[in-house]
């Protein structure tokens, strides 16, 4: 028998072919794998702008001092301070509330109603904050342009620049509660304006860690000291508070009176 090669052997086992032979189907060309989609990477966040605002500078008119009509219930008073001080005796004794009303000056205002504190309303300081809302409410929904100020605004921080008020301002220590600034953020929102800040995890301007006490800008004076110490720590005009950032004073009344006294030198 003559001898087979591999491939004739192979060929006699194979099995026989179809009459119809299916013709030959292309090999697939492989899937090309999924673009891989671009990192979303969030622009980084605006720093918040945090502004002082008195007696002066160009957010004067912020302050509760400012000479600016509030009408309520038919009356006319001269400020919002005017009115804010009545509050206390409007209801219970309206001689001293009406007394208030015809004030010169808002610190007299001021100085009457804190000579009558013992006439006055006697859960005044559960409702003074609420109370202080609603003047600022009619002061800014009153007059147009202090409205179109205060949107003006945006989402900023507002802070009362006081030295001698903890409460409704910064204090001199920068430490103060800041009710008054509160409330006008909360005015703004209720204008149509940014949304108030949200205050309640704020941290301190210098560890950033602990929950700043009383909301205010640090959380104790350790902070206070090594943040200040960054920067010279004395206003050059009160030199009684430490400089803000790139302002060079401690608020914008320091700043106006070195301002005023270059002019007159």
């Amino acid at each position: 028998m003559p001898q087979l090669t591999l491939a004739q052997a192979f060929a006699r086992s194979a099995p026989k072919k179809s009459s119809n032979p299916q013709p030959k189907s292309r090999p697939r060309s492989p899937t090309p794998p999924p673009k891989a989609k671009p990192l979303h990477v969030p622009p980084p966040a605006a720093p918040v702008v945090k502004i002082l605002f008195g007696p002066t500078g160009p957010y004067a008119d912020l302050n509760q001092y400012s000479l600016h009509t509030v009408g309520y219930h038919g009356a006319i008073y001269p400020t919002s301070q005017h009115l804010f001080q009545a509050f206390k005796f409007l209801g219970h004794h309206d001689d001293i509330a009406e007394k208030i009303r015809h004030a010169d000056t808002p610190g007299l205002a001021f100085d009457i109603a804190h000579g009558s504190e013992a006439f006055a309303r006697p859960d005044w300081r559960s409702i003074n904050v609420d109370k202080m809302e609603e003047v600022m409410f009619l002061k800014f929904s009153q007059h147009p342009h202090l409205q179109q100020q205060l949107l003006a605004t945006g989402n900023a921080e507002l802070y009362q620049d006081s030295t001698t008020d903890s409460f409704w301002g910064v204090g001199s220590d920068l430490l103060g509660s800041n009710h008054l600034g509160q409330i006008l953020e909360r005015v703004r929102e209720n204008l149509g304006g940014a949304k108030a800040p949200e205050r309640k995890v704020l941290q301190c301007q210098n560890c950033h860690k602990k929950p700043r006490l009383a909301k205010s800008l640090y959380c104790g004076n350790a902070c206070l000291r090594a943040d200040i110490s960054r920067i010279p720590p004395v206003c050059p005009q009160c030199r009684r508070r430490p400089q803000i950032g790139k302002l060079k004073y401690c608020g914008e009344t320091c700043r106006s009176k070195a301002a005023g006294k270059s002019k007159r030198s």
